[in-house]
């Protein structure tokens, strides 16, 4: 790899890493978006009357809800499997990537082994092109389950806000307005 290709590479490992903090971003306001609303809801359980359509919308409502959760969770931890006919022998030492330079037993030897990687520009491009391909692979979970997470919220505040819906209508039609007194 030329010289001049690196800090190429160097941007597209950084573009990566940005992907996993919007993820992860992503998933921590949906879930806060998500607890808001429950409680909201939970708030006015009371209220609800108890017939068939709206024991039903609450089953799906607390089914939804949590998928979501367990989607967004997935997304900011995701599981991710090892590539077929890796090997596992032991921590790999690789001195520019997270997992690895923690694996070093104290600075020195991270010092001696980051310079010695330095040395070749081969080895340079070889490490940031396993770091690219495994930060991909990374954002590909979380993406995917960022998106589930997405599809559960939406469709969670969609049935909320039918059970509200249903609510007005059905408590007007009964006379006793939108809020009937706590007893």
């Amino acid at each position: 790899m030329a010289g001049s290709n690196l800090p190429i590479v160097l941007r597209i490992l950084d573009n990566e890493n940005r992907l996993v903090e919007r993820a992860d971003q992503k998933s921590i306001s949906l879930l806060s978006v998500l607890g808001v609303f429950m409680v909201f809801f939970i708030a006015y359980y009371r209220v609800i009357p108890m017939n068939a359509l709206t024991m039903t919308l609450i089953a799906l409502y607390f089914i939804c809800a949590a998928m979501s959760i367990i989607s967004l969770i997935m997304a900011i931890r995701p599981r991710i499997r090892r590539e077929k006919g890796a090997t596992d022998a032991g921590p790999v030492r690789d001195p520019a990537f997270f997992s690895g330079i923690s694996a070093f037993p104290d600075a020195a030897a991270y010092k001696d082994a980051l310079q010695k990687l330095l040395e070749d520009e081969t080895n340079v491009a070889e490490n940031y092109t396993r770091q690219i391909y495994s930060v991909a692979r990374i954002n590909q979970a979380k993406y995917k389950f960022v998106q589930r997470g997405v599809v559960f919220v939406i469709c969670s505040l969609a049935i909320e806000l039918a059970v509200i819906v249903y609510l007005f209508a059905y408590h007007l039609s009964q006379g006793r307005g939108f809020m009937p007194s706590i007893s």
